[in-house]
């Protein structure tokens, strides 16, 4: 079953619903837990709308308001569709970047890649499989061709694919890594490799 309303107004009254939501939140507490996790579903709503503009507003509200949020696999895919049709590429290539390191599986599936479950530590339940396979449909059906060549392109330039594979081989070291300053060494790297800018692998 989608999480999706059709009617545009039940998306457009949704989408009020949960900035009303977190507005009073943050006027009653100081600041936003919103621990329903819709603060991920609200740019995805815009886009639903065709809402471009607003769906950025959105994307860039939730970074200063959760600066410190590791992210959800589909909003990352969301902020990066949505910064592709404004026409920031590079901007764009960054939150693919980041929904790739959320989970492994996501852009081969977006790209009809089959992709085996990989021998790594996953490191919760949105970085599996098949959090990806139960995802409602509206999250694909977002992607029209054009987009989906962009993301191709992206996926597999050099860089993407050198940094996958880093990912990959930090990923199986952490299964069996104890703890102590080498495992903290690479939770560091694999953190930079999702949310660093400028962090390249060699």
């Amino acid at each position: 079953m989608s999480q999706f309303p059709k009617d545009p107004r039940k998306i457009r009254a949704r989408i009020r619903r949960y900035e009303r939501s977190m507005r009073e939140e943050e006027a009653a507490h100081g600041y936003v837990s919103n621990d329903s996790g819709t603060r991920y579903l609200l740019g995805m709503l815009y886009l639903l709308m065709d809402d471009v503009a607003g769906a950025l507003e959105a994307f860039r509200w939730f970074d200063r308001t959760f600066p410190d949020d590791v992210g959800e696999p589909f909003h990352y895919l969301a902020y990066a569709l949505a910064l592709y049709r404004a026409g920031e590429l590079d901007e764009a290539s960054l939150r693919l970047r980041q929904a790739m390191c959320s989970n492994l599986y996501i852009l081969p599936h977006l790209l009809g890649i089959d992709q085996a479950v990989l021998d790594i530590r996953h490191g919760s339940n949105w970085a599996e499989k098949p959090y990806v396979e139960e995802t409602p449909p509206e999250h694909w059906a977002l992607w029209d061709d054009e987009a989906r060549a962009w993301a191709r392109r992206v996926y597999e330039s050099d860089a993407f694919q050198r940094l996958r594979q880093r990912y990959l081989e930090i990923s199986r070291q952490l299964a069996t890594e104890p703890r102590g300053p080498k495992r903290s060494r690479l939770i560091d790297e694999l953190y930079r490799l999702k949310l660093d800018r400028d962090f390249r692998v060699p």
